[in-house]
Protein backbone atom coordinates (compact mmCIF):
# COMPACT_ATOMS: atom_id res chain seq x y z
CA UNK A 1 0.00 0.00 0.00
CA UNK A 2 1.28 3.67 -0.97
CA UNK A 3 1.74 5.58 2.01
CA UNK A 4 0.14 8.95 1.19
CA UNK A 5 1.44 10.85 4.18
CA UNK A 6 3.95 12.37 3.20
CA UNK A 7 2.55 13.17 -0.36
CA UNK A 8 -0.62 15.07 1.79
CA UNK A 9 2.00 16.78 4.29
CA UNK A 10 4.00 18.47 1.54
CA UNK A 11 0.43 19.41 -0.22
CA UNK A 12 -0.80 21.37 3.03
CA UNK A 13 2.81 22.92 3.20
CA UNK A 14 3.10 24.19 -0.63
CA UNK A 15 -0.96 25.50 0.02
CA UNK A 16 0.24 27.15 3.28
CA UNK A 17 3.69 28.49 2.14
CA UNK A 18 2.42 29.79 -1.63
CA UNK A 19 -2.10 30.39 -1.11
CA UNK A 20 -1.81 32.17 2.21
CA UNK A 21 -1.83 35.78 1.62
CA UNK A 22 0.85 37.92 3.36
CA UNK A 23 -1.72 40.20 4.71
CA UNK A 24 -0.32 41.29 8.27
CA UNK A 25 2.39 44.47 8.03
CA UNK A 26 4.67 43.48 11.13
CA UNK A 27 7.94 45.50 11.97
CA UNK A 28 11.61 44.95 12.16
CA UNK A 29 11.99 42.84 14.67
CA UNK A 30 9.09 40.16 15.79
CA UNK A 31 9.03 37.62 18.64
CA UNK A 32 7.64 34.65 18.31
CA UNK A 33 6.98 31.86 21.54
CA UNK A 34 5.57 28.64 22.85
CA UNK A 35 2.14 30.56 22.06
CA UNK A 36 2.60 31.74 18.80
CA UNK A 37 1.34 29.44 16.84
CA UNK A 38 0.37 26.45 18.97
CA UNK A 39 2.70 23.96 20.75
CA UNK A 40 2.36 20.34 21.54
CA UNK A 41 1.35 20.60 25.33
CA UNK A 42 -0.05 24.31 25.26
CA UNK A 43 1.49 27.40 26.07
CA UNK A 44 1.80 27.87 29.95
CA UNK A 45 1.81 30.92 32.36
CA UNK A 46 5.79 30.62 32.44
CA UNK A 47 6.09 30.83 28.86
CA UNK A 48 3.45 34.23 28.74
CA UNK A 49 5.36 35.62 31.67
CA UNK A 50 9.17 35.17 29.67
CA UNK A 51 7.78 36.20 26.08
CA UNK A 52 6.05 39.87 28.40
CA UNK A 53 9.26 40.51 30.09
CA UNK A 54 11.34 39.91 27.33
CA UNK A 55 9.11 42.20 25.36
CA UNK A 56 8.74 44.87 28.17
CA UNK A 57 12.81 44.98 28.35
CA UNK A 58 12.90 45.31 24.28
CA UNK A 59 10.52 48.66 24.84
CA UNK A 60 12.95 49.79 27.49
CA UNK A 61 15.62 49.46 25.21
CA UNK A 62 14.17 51.42 22.34
CA UNK A 63 13.88 48.10 20.31
CA UNK A 64 10.97 48.50 18.54
CA UNK A 65 8.87 44.68 17.90
CA UNK A 66 5.65 43.22 18.10
CA UNK A 67 5.16 39.79 19.98
CA UNK A 68 3.42 37.20 17.70
CA UNK A 69 0.37 35.24 19.54
CA UNK A 70 -2.38 32.84 17.62
CA UNK A 71 -3.67 31.25 20.16
CA UNK A 72 -5.47 33.60 22.46
CA UNK A 73 -5.47 37.26 22.95
CA UNK A 74 -2.92 38.70 24.65
CA UNK A 75 -2.59 42.20 25.99
CA UNK A 76 0.34 43.89 23.65
CA UNK A 77 0.67 40.85 21.29
CA UNK A 78 -0.32 40.58 17.77
CA UNK A 79 -2.93 38.28 17.05
CA UNK A 80 -2.02 36.05 13.91
CA UNK A 81 -3.29 32.84 13.13
CA UNK A 82 -1.14 31.48 10.74
CA UNK A 83 3.07 32.75 10.34
CA UNK A 84 2.38 32.66 6.39
CA UNK A 85 0.20 35.73 6.97
CA UNK A 86 2.95 37.84 7.58
CA UNK A 87 5.00 39.70 5.20
CA UNK A 88 8.56 38.56 5.10
CA UNK A 89 10.33 41.80 5.66
CA UNK A 90 11.74 40.98 9.55
CA UNK A 91 14.84 42.03 10.04
CA UNK A 92 15.12 40.15 13.17
CA UNK A 93 13.31 37.05 14.54
CA UNK A 94 13.29 35.79 17.97
CA UNK A 95 11.87 32.97 19.75
CA UNK A 96 11.34 32.93 23.52
CA UNK A 97 11.44 30.38 26.19
CA UNK A 98 10.44 26.52 25.81
CA UNK A 99 12.63 23.67 24.24
CA UNK A 100 14.64 24.14 20.39
CA UNK A 101 12.80 21.20 19.16
CA UNK A 102 11.83 20.89 15.14
CA UNK A 103 8.63 21.85 15.93
CA UNK A 104 6.66 22.36 12.63
CA UNK A 105 5.11 25.79 13.96
CA UNK A 106 8.92 26.98 14.68
CA UNK A 107 9.75 25.43 11.32
CA UNK A 108 7.36 27.34 9.59
CA UNK A 109 7.90 30.45 11.49
CA UNK A 110 11.76 30.33 10.69
CA UNK A 111 10.89 29.06 6.77
CA UNK A 112 8.89 32.72 6.48
CA UNK A 113 11.85 34.75 7.69
CA UNK A 114 14.61 33.11 6.07
CA UNK A 115 16.23 36.28 5.59
CA UNK A 116 16.26 37.55 9.36
CA UNK A 117 19.08 37.00 12.08
CA UNK A 118 17.56 34.73 14.48
CA UNK A 119 17.81 34.71 18.01
CA UNK A 120 16.60 32.15 20.43
CA UNK A 121 16.99 33.36 24.20
CA UNK A 122 15.48 31.62 27.51
CA UNK A 123 15.38 28.13 25.83
CA UNK A 124 16.60 24.67 26.37
CA UNK A 125 18.99 23.24 24.15
CA UNK A 126 18.30 19.32 23.31
CA UNK A 127 21.35 17.18 22.20
CA UNK A 128 19.16 15.23 20.77
CA UNK A 129 17.88 17.96 18.10
CA UNK A 130 21.01 19.73 16.78
CA UNK A 131 19.07 20.96 13.72
CA UNK A 132 17.28 23.42 14.83
CA UNK A 133 19.95 25.22 17.09
CA UNK A 134 22.00 25.38 14.33
CA UNK A 135 18.94 27.54 12.77
CA UNK A 136 19.93 30.78 14.78
CA UNK A 137 22.48 33.34 14.53
CA UNK A 138 22.45 33.57 18.53
CA UNK A 139 20.95 30.64 21.19
CA UNK A 140 20.82 32.65 24.46
CA UNK A 141 19.85 29.25 26.68
CA UNK A 142 18.80 29.00 30.07
CA UNK A 143 20.31 25.21 29.92
CA UNK A 144 21.84 22.43 28.04
CA UNK A 145 24.75 24.60 27.39
CA UNK A 146 28.64 25.62 29.03
CA UNK A 147 27.27 29.03 28.90
CA UNK A 148 23.60 28.83 30.06
CA UNK A 149 22.15 31.44 31.37
CA UNK A 150 18.80 31.22 33.20
CA UNK A 151 15.13 31.13 32.48
CA UNK A 152 13.89 34.59 31.96
CA UNK A 153 9.50 34.00 34.05
CA UNK A 154 10.06 35.63 36.86
CA UNK A 155 10.50 39.49 37.52
CA UNK A 156 8.68 40.09 41.02
CA UNK A 157 8.47 37.69 43.87
CA UNK A 158 5.65 37.37 46.93
CA UNK A 159 7.56 37.95 50.20
CA UNK A 160 7.65 34.35 51.67
CA UNK A 161 4.64 33.77 54.77
CA UNK A 162 5.20 29.90 55.71
CA UNK A 163 2.31 28.17 57.59
CA UNK A 164 3.73 26.75 60.95
CA UNK A 165 2.12 23.43 59.44
CA UNK A 166 1.32 22.52 56.14
CA UNK A 167 -2.47 21.74 55.09
CA UNK A 168 -2.40 22.10 51.60
CA UNK A 169 -0.46 21.17 48.55
CA UNK A 170 -0.21 22.24 44.67
CA UNK A 171 0.47 19.04 42.36
CA UNK A 172 1.64 21.01 39.47
CA UNK A 173 2.91 18.15 37.14
CA UNK A 174 4.38 18.29 33.62
CA UNK A 175 2.86 14.87 31.89
CA UNK A 176 4.78 12.29 29.65
CA UNK A 177 8.05 14.48 28.01
CA UNK A 178 9.39 13.17 24.67
CA UNK A 179 11.62 15.80 23.64
CA UNK A 180 14.67 14.63 25.42
CA UNK A 181 14.68 11.50 23.48
CA UNK A 182 14.00 9.14 26.08
CA UNK A 183 11.40 7.84 27.93
CA UNK A 184 10.41 10.30 30.99
CA UNK A 185 9.59 9.04 34.50
CA UNK A 186 6.84 11.22 34.96
CA UNK A 187 4.87 7.69 36.13
CA UNK A 188 7.08 7.42 39.05
CA UNK A 189 7.80 10.76 39.76
CA UNK A 190 3.82 12.05 40.17
CA UNK A 191 3.38 8.32 41.81
CA UNK A 192 6.16 9.49 44.73
CA UNK A 193 4.73 12.62 44.86
CA UNK A 194 0.97 11.88 45.39
CA UNK A 195 1.80 9.05 47.62
CA UNK A 196 3.90 11.52 49.76
CA UNK A 197 0.49 13.86 50.16
CA UNK A 198 -1.32 11.08 51.14
CA UNK A 199 1.10 9.76 53.79
CA UNK A 200 1.11 12.73 55.69
CA UNK A 201 -2.60 13.86 54.91
CA UNK A 202 -2.36 17.15 53.35
CA UNK A 203 -5.02 18.45 51.23
CA UNK A 204 -4.46 18.05 47.52
CA UNK A 205 -5.21 20.86 45.03
CA UNK A 206 -4.65 20.76 41.44
CA UNK A 207 -2.04 23.25 39.26
CA UNK A 208 -2.30 23.85 35.94
CA UNK A 209 -0.20 25.98 34.20
CA UNK A 210 -1.44 25.36 30.96
CA UNK A 211 -3.22 28.62 29.42
CA UNK A 212 -6.40 28.50 28.67
CA UNK A 213 -9.64 30.51 28.31
CA UNK A 214 -10.79 28.78 31.17
CA UNK A 215 -7.34 28.52 33.06
CA UNK A 216 -6.51 32.24 32.49
CA UNK A 217 -2.99 33.86 34.20
CA UNK A 218 -5.43 35.07 36.95
CA UNK A 219 -6.56 31.53 38.12
CA UNK A 220 -3.34 29.80 37.87
CA UNK A 221 -1.56 32.78 40.09
CA UNK A 222 -4.52 32.43 42.47
CA UNK A 223 -3.90 28.54 42.38
CA UNK A 224 -0.28 28.73 43.56
CA UNK A 225 -1.09 31.61 46.49
CA UNK A 226 -3.87 28.91 47.80
CA UNK A 227 -1.81 26.41 49.07
CA UNK A 228 0.82 26.06 52.04
CA UNK A 229 3.55 24.34 49.64
CA UNK A 230 3.71 23.21 45.90
CA UNK A 231 4.58 19.27 45.01
CA UNK A 232 6.03 19.74 41.29
CA UNK A 233 7.77 17.98 38.28
CA UNK A 234 7.64 21.62 36.31
CA UNK A 235 10.42 24.31 36.01
CA UNK A 236 8.11 26.89 35.76
CA UNK A 237 6.26 25.50 38.34
CA UNK A 238 8.93 25.28 41.18
CA UNK A 239 9.89 28.94 39.61
CA UNK A 240 6.38 30.34 40.28
CA UNK A 241 6.09 28.33 43.48
CA UNK A 242 8.92 30.08 44.85
CA UNK A 243 7.98 33.49 43.22
CA UNK A 244 5.02 33.29 44.89
CA UNK A 245 6.77 32.71 48.44
CA UNK A 246 5.73 28.84 48.77
CA UNK A 247 8.25 26.09 49.53
CA UNK A 248 8.42 23.73 47.01
CA UNK A 249 9.50 19.91 46.35
CA UNK A 250 10.38 19.87 42.86
CA UNK A 251 11.76 15.98 41.01
CA UNK A 252 12.96 16.14 37.71
CA UNK A 253 11.67 13.80 35.31
CA UNK A 254 13.90 13.39 32.73
CA UNK A 255 16.19 10.52 33.39
CA UNK A 256 19.91 11.69 34.07
CA UNK A 257 18.11 15.19 35.13
CA UNK A 258 17.48 18.31 33.08
CA UNK A 259 15.96 21.30 33.25
CA UNK A 260 14.20 21.20 36.90
CA UNK A 261 17.74 20.62 38.57
CA UNK A 262 20.32 22.80 36.57
CA UNK A 263 17.51 25.74 36.25
CA UNK A 264 16.13 25.62 39.65
CA UNK A 265 19.25 24.68 41.01
CA UNK A 266 20.57 27.95 40.28
CA UNK A 267 18.85 29.17 42.54
CA UNK A 268 20.35 27.44 45.77
CA UNK A 269 16.68 26.06 46.39
CA UNK A 270 17.78 22.59 48.37
CA UNK A 271 14.63 20.63 48.32
CA UNK A 272 15.38 19.44 44.35
CA UNK A 273 14.94 15.77 43.37
CA UNK A 274 16.25 13.42 40.29
CA UNK A 275 13.52 10.85 39.58
CA UNK A 276 15.74 7.54 38.91
CA UNK A 277 17.62 8.92 42.25
CA UNK A 278 14.80 10.06 44.72
CA UNK A 279 12.87 7.79 47.13
CA UNK A 280 9.95 8.08 49.11
CA UNK A 281 11.43 8.14 52.72
CA UNK A 282 13.80 10.88 51.23
CA UNK A 283 10.96 12.94 50.18
CA UNK A 284 9.43 12.78 53.65
CA UNK A 285 12.60 13.70 55.38
CA UNK A 286 12.41 16.77 53.87
CA UNK A 287 9.21 17.44 54.27
CA UNK A 288 8.80 17.26 57.29
CA UNK A 289 12.19 19.59 57.48
CA UNK A 290 10.14 22.40 55.78
CA UNK A 291 7.36 22.10 58.17
CA UNK A 292 10.35 22.25 61.30
CA UNK A 293 12.09 24.44 60.57
CA UNK A 294 11.85 28.42 59.72
CA UNK A 295 12.78 28.28 56.35
CA UNK A 296 11.51 31.88 55.35
CA UNK A 297 14.95 33.19 54.76
CA UNK A 298 15.68 29.98 52.36
CA UNK A 299 12.93 30.99 50.15
CA UNK A 300 14.15 34.68 50.52
CA UNK A 301 17.42 33.83 49.53
CA UNK A 302 16.45 31.88 46.31
CA UNK A 303 13.94 34.85 45.33
CA UNK A 304 16.79 37.11 44.71
CA UNK A 305 18.68 34.72 43.35
CA UNK A 306 15.94 33.92 40.63
CA UNK A 307 15.63 37.60 39.97
CA UNK A 308 18.74 38.60 39.79
CA UNK A 309 19.55 35.62 37.33
CA UNK A 310 16.81 36.21 35.53
CA UNK A 311 17.41 39.57 35.08
CA UNK A 312 20.91 38.96 33.81
CA UNK A 313 19.26 36.45 30.92
CA UNK A 314 17.24 38.93 29.86
CA UNK A 315 19.92 41.80 29.18
CA UNK A 316 22.18 38.84 27.67
CA UNK A 317 19.17 38.55 25.23
CA UNK A 318 18.59 42.38 24.57
CA UNK A 319 21.83 42.75 23.87
CA UNK A 320 22.34 39.99 21.67
CA UNK A 321 19.63 40.89 19.47
CA UNK A 322 20.98 44.36 19.37
CA UNK A 323 24.27 42.91 17.95
CA UNK A 324 22.24 41.37 15.23
CA UNK A 325 20.27 44.51 14.08
CA UNK A 326 23.38 46.25 14.13
CA UNK A 327 24.93 43.57 11.37
CA UNK A 328 24.33 44.62 7.54
CA UNK A 329 26.19 41.66 6.14
CA UNK A 330 27.39 38.72 6.22
CA UNK A 331 24.58 35.66 5.53
CA UNK A 332 21.82 34.45 7.59
CA UNK A 333 20.41 30.91 8.60
CA UNK A 334 16.37 30.08 7.86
Amino acid sequence: MVNLKPVRAAFRSLTRRHLTGRTIDIPGVIVTWYGSFGARNGATLGDLMAVDNFSQDLRAAGVEHAVISGQMDWSGHLRVESPFMLKPKARALVFVCGPLTNDPHLVDVLAVHRNARKLAVGVSVLAQQPGIVDRFDVVVARDGTDSATFDLAVSSVVPPTVQPHLRTVGLCFRGAQQEYGTASLHDRAEGLLRELAAKRGLDVRIIDTVLRPDNTPTDIRNAFAAVDCVFTTRMHGALLSLAAGKPVLAVDQVPGSAKVLSVVGATGWPFLYRADDVELAELERDLLHLEASPIVNEISRAQSRMLELSRDARAQGVAALQRLLRQTTGGTKG
